[in-house]
Order: structure tokens, then sequence, then C-alpha cells
């Protein structure tokens, strides 16, 4: 084997992981939001649950993007953990598609293929079109990469050095061991397979030995996980324990099963004996099949153990903190936005809660301290700040054009709820001030900011509705509401001033009462704010899994 082979095989390895990677993105690019809303609204039958999960990988052609976008997902509160279980089985099955395609072979054809997917990127301009050429591109480029690998492969079987270096990993748990450590490195199962696939097939390895390498990738499989859920939430990092618990289970199974039968080697040799690579897909498709299959009904109790193992609940933490954005920065685009959505949900909390202290206070009673009060707001100018910058990050990420304008509503929308906050502590401020001084409003103001107030209560939630549902009917309501919240506003502030000319209350009452009738115009009109954004930025509706 020359350096010249050496080259050869790194080169076609890099092509190799690159186009796995570059069709990766972009078949997730194709399916766009569906796959988030697929995922986040699976059935509670867990194999439903798993069967449309395996469909989806195999559609991504990635369990680590599938089992971190389920870390993502259950993190920010979207999916229960007890629900995770089949999807991320499922995503094990699923990515099992990928062995097979390479089974296939179709080196010699693989720049023709190449070819067809730059063409068409060339001529399509519109991106649904331009992403359809990237994927057949990286089809095209994947194989090329593992023909490259085929032929530097060669040599290695009839070098001493090397058969040398395989009589030292024949023990099947040094094997597993340098499996494992494999796909640690390029950081994918599938394209570990692969190139465990080349191997087989140009008499690198045997297939035994290829077999317990195989067991070591998939354990290998579950680092991404682990690693999306480094400064997670505790569901999330049970979820990363899950898919080691099935991968860990599933080698100890296979492992006994081998040595106290060592037939079953030669059944999965049999289902392909002209094709080793074919045997080696197949030989993935048993185990990841099998494991599902005895792990599957138990998912109940590895839900349990995985609590057991990591203990206790998350403390909500007060103040200025995310709680479900994490900033490690290892996760996909779809993962982020979901993080986001759940940081927002949070906003609507604060800013609900601070309007209605901020003008219950005038006519009922202090709803929370003002204190708590500061507190929350504070909170709101963080998480304005924190989810813009998160929102920033999103754009170097391949995101679907829904999924972009999800973004770009978003912008907005935390904008919105930010200055919502500030108009109420501006109310607040009155209030305290007013109180202070002993000064009051007549019973007419009163009742009219009660009016006014339920009416913006109103508006404000009929909006955030809106942000998660869009439609038609409900937006003209809305606008309907704002205008009505327009005339509302010019009928007080005139009976404002009928009660200043006729001395019914103080020039100084009468102030706090227009400026407060215009921080609550303000906030109707950044209400109308949130329903325009949706508008223009439309959105598939986000449920709760």
């Amino acid at each position: 084997m020359t350096i010249w082979n050496l080259f050869n095989l790194m080169g076609g390895l890099a092509l190799f992981i690159f186009g796995m990677n570059l069709m990766s993105d972009g078949l997730k690019l194709a399916a766009g939001s569906y796959l988030k809303n697929i995922l986040e609204t699976l059935t509670k039958n867990q194999f439903v649950a798993m069967c449309v999960s395996a469909g989806l990988t195999a559609l991504i052609q990635s369990s680590n993007a599938m089992c971190v976008m389920v870390v993502g997902f259950v993190g920010a509160g979207m999916m229960k953990l007890e629900r995770s279980v089949g999807v991320l089985m499922g995503a094990k099955i699923g990515t099992t598609i990928t062995g097979q395609l390479i089974a296939f072979n179709i080196s010699e054809i693989a720049p023709v293929i190449a070819f067809v997917g730059v063409v068409l990127i060339m001529i399509f301009k519109k991106p649904a079109g331009k992403n359809v050429g990237n994927i057949i591109t990286s089809l095209g480029v994947l194989f090329i990469g593992l023909g490259m690998m085929s032929s530097a492969m060669k040599p290695l079987a009839n070098e001493s050095w090397f058969q040398d270096i395989l009589t030292g990993v024949s023990n099947p748990i040094l094997a597993m061991c340098v499996g494992f450590l494999f796909t640690v490195i390029i950081q994918s199962a599938s394209a570990s397979v692969g190139v465990l696939q080349m191997m087989v097939l140009n008499s690198v390895i045997g297939f035994d030995q290829a077999f317990y390498i195989m067991l070591g990738m998939n354990i290998g499989a579950s680092v991404a996980p682990a690693l999306a859920s480094i400064g997670g939430r505790k569901d999330a990092k049970r979820v990363a324990l899950i898919v080691a618990l099935f991968e860990t289970i599933g080698m100890l199974l296979f492992m006994i099963l081998t040595n106290v039968i060592p037939e079953i080697l030669n059944w999965m040799v049999a289902t392909s004996p002209d094709n080793p690579s074919r045997q080696i897909a197949n030989a993935n498709t048993i185990f990841n099949v099998v494991t599902v299959i005895v792990l599957l009904p138990c998912s109940k109790y590895l839900v349990k153990l995985s609590k057991l193992i990591v203990r206790g609940n998350d403390e909500e933490e007060e103040g200025n903190t995310l709680l479900f954005i994490d900033m490690s920065g290892y996760q996909t685009g779809t993962v982020l936005l979901g993080q986001i959505d759940s940081e927002v949900g949070r906003m609507h909390q604060l800013a609900s809660t601070n309007l209605e202290a901020a003008t219950k206070i005038f006519y009922e009673k202090e709803v929370i301290s003002e204190d708590k009060f500061r507190k929350n707001e504070s909170s709101l100018d963080f998480l304005n700040k924190e989810i813009t910058n998160a929102l920033t990050r999103t754009n170097t990420m391949n995101l679907s054009v829904t999924e972009a304008n999800h973004a770009g509503h978003l912008y907005h929308i935390v904008n919105d709820f930010e200055r919502i906050g500030d108009h109420a502590e501006n109310m607040l401020g009155y209030a305290l001030t007013m109180k202070k001084n002993k000064e009051k409003f007549t019973g007419k103001a009163l009742k009219d900011l009660k009016q006014l107030s339920l009416a913006v209560y109103n508006i404000f939630d009929l909006a955030c509705e809106y942000f998660y549902a869009p439609d038609a009917e409900t937006y003209q309501v809305i606008n309907d509401m704002e205008e009505d919240i327009d005339d509302m506003v010019a009928k007080m502030r005139n009976s404002n001033i009928k009660r200043i000319n006729k001395s019914k209350c103080g020039a100084t009452e009468g102030l706090y009462f227009t400026e407060i009738l215009v921080d609550l115009e303000r906030i109707g009109d950044h209400s109308m704010n949130i329903a325009k954004s949706v508008k223009k930025y439309p959105i598939v509706r986000r449920s709760e899994a």
C-alpha cells in the first residue's frame, strides 16, 4: 500500500462523510417544519410513534439528528419524556436504511448522479428545486467517496502490518471499543457502518470481527444525544440516558447470544451470501430491530430507570435565567427554534402577569408585590436580549423557508412583549406615586379604567392565541378590538377633560389618567402588531405533545 492509497482513503472518507451530511441537511430542509410538527404531535401509542420515527429517520438519514431533536424537544417541554421512547427506538431502526442504500454500491454511476444534481442546482431558481439538486448531488458525492475508499482499501488486505493490527483487535470487547471510538470521532453511526461495509466488501476484515465493531459503533451513536443534553434540564438528560441504555442493553444481548449460539453470525452471513456489504447492513438492521422488539414493551421501565439514575426535578429558577435555550450550540435550527418558542411562552406569562398587576392595583387589589413585579420586568428585558441573540444564531443554521419565516416572526414578538412590560411598568409607577401622595381617581374614572383594562387583556390574550393558531377570522376580530380600544380611549380622554374642567378631579389625577390611557392604548397597538407580524410571517401551529 502506497502513500497515494492512504491519500485516496482519506479523501474518499472525507467525500463520503461530506456527502452524507449534505444529504441529511438537504432532506431535513425538504421535510421542513413538518418534521418538527409530526414529532411534537405523535400519538401516545409507542408502537405508532416508533413506526413514524423510523420513517422520518430513514427520510433524513440521521438518527443522531433525530435523537438530538428529541432531547431538545423534551428539554423545552414540547414533548413528554414518556412519549419520547418510541421515537428514539424508531430512529435506531430508520438509520439502518443508510447501510442498505450503501450496499447497492452504485459507485460506477455516482459521477453521473452528482452531475445531474449540479445541473438541477443551476437550472432551478427556487429554493425547493435547488434543495432537490443538493440532495441528488450529495448522493453522488457519497458514492464517489465510497468508490475511492473501496479502491484504496483493497491493498490493505495483503499488508502484514495491518493484519497484525487486526489480530490485536480480534477480541470482541476490544473490537467493540474500536467501533465506539471511531463513531465518537466522526459523529455518525451511519457513516461508521458505511466505512465498515467497504472494509468487509474488500476483504480487509472478516464478518465476525466487523459485527462486534458494528456493535461498538451503535453505542458510539449515543454520544451525540449526551452532548446535546449537557447543561439541559433533567428530562433532556434522561432522554440521552435512554438512548445509551438502549444501545448498551442491545449490545449485551447480542454479545451473549452470539457467544452462546455462534451460529447466529452464520445466519446473518446467509442473508446475503454474495454481498459482504449487504451482510453488515443486514446485521445492523437485525441488531436494531431485535433490540427494539425486546425493549419497546419495556419502555416505561426504561423511563423509570432513567429517573432513578437522574434523580430529582428541575428547580424553576427565578430572575434572569434561560430555562430552555441551550447555549452550548450542540443543536439544530429546528431544536433551537423549539427552545426559543418555550422561552417566548415565558415572556408571554411575565408580560401578562405584570399587565394585570399594573392595572388591577387601581380598582381591585395588589396582585403581586412590587418586588415581584420588578423581577418580572427585569426578566422580560433579559429574555428579550437573550432570545434575540438566539434568533441571530439561527441565521447560521440550515432553516427551511417556514422556519426562517417563524424566526422572523419571533424577532417582532419578543420586542412587543418587552414593550408591553415597559408600559405596565409606567402604570405601576403612576399607581405607587398616587398612593404615596394619597391621590385617587373618581368612581367614574375607575369604572372606565377597569373597562379599558379588560378590553386590553382580551386583545392581548387573543393576539397570543393567534400567535399559535393564526386564521383570518381571528385576525379580523383582533383588528376590530383594536379599533374599539382606540374609540374607548378617545371617549375616556374627553370624559377626563370634562371632569377636570368641572373640578371633579384634580389636574394631577387627570394627568395620570391620561398617561394610563396612552399606555393601555399602546399595549393594544402592540397586541395588534403581534397579529400583523404573524400575518406577515405565517407559521405552523405548535401543539403541545
